[in-house]
């Protein structure tokens, strides 16, 4: 994780993440039109998309914070740069994915917007921190993989969201009125904040 998060912030970090994704693939042991109905409109209209959503984005989500641990990147580089392509892999499955299952999407034309501007960003921050990387910039590389996680994060923050107005009695579908824009826009202005802190930081440690 990065530096100055503490760790009860990490550690809720990983099992929100953990816990989000083991819940997403509960599909593989209820029936289907059950567990997500919202969803089973999507398995006669575009199966492979679904599926490359519903896989990919847990995935994503399981190792978003194995890439953030700084440990593992300094005591083991080349097993964090094996999990960084397969995270990459699994971003780009699961952003292509969402974008193809858009056109059968069941909500409003805000809430579609959200989600199309939500998988561009996604896989658009995520081959940016590729670039980087292989370019050497290795620090504008983290900071643009930050971006990248905060928005597989949003699988979280939108169940975050959900939970209460579902409670109410909101349908799934209606509840992507608020997440579909609710869920990752909070997220990116954090890691905003976040990163324009450690800049002006940076050069306050150095005149040390």
């Amino acid at each position: 994780m990065p530096r100055f998060v503490p760790v009860g912030l990490t550690s809720l970090f990983w099992i929100l993440c953990l816990g989000v994704a083991l819940a997403s693939l509960r599909f593989l042991i209820a029936p289907f039109e059950l567990v997500m109905d919202h969803m089973a409109h999507y398995l006669p209209a575009a199966p492979v998309a679904l599926f490359a959503h519903l896989f990919g984005a847990p995935l994503a989500l399981v190792l978003a914070p194995v890439q953030l641990w700084a440990g593992l990147r300094r005591r083991r580089p080349a097993l964090h740069r094996a999990s960084g392509y397969v995270y990459v892999l699994s971003v780009l499955i699961a952003g292509v994915g969402s974008l193809a299952l858009l056109p059968d999407f069941l909500g409003t034309g805000f809430a579609a917007a959200g989600f199309f501007v939500l998988a561009v960003l996604w896989t658009g921050f995520t081959l940016r921190g590729v670039q980087l990387a292989r370019a050497g910039d290795h620090a504008a590389h983290r900071r643009m993989m930050l971006r990248s996680v905060a928005l597989t994060f949003a699988a979280v923050t939108l169940r975050i969201i959900m939970a209460p107005l579902m409670a109410q009695g909101w349908a799934v579908v209606d509840t992507y009125q608020i997440t579909a824009w609710g869920s990752w826009i909070p997220n990116l202005i954090a890691v905003e904040i976040y990163l324009r802190r450690q800049s002006k930081r940076a050069p306050a440690m150095g005149a040390l």
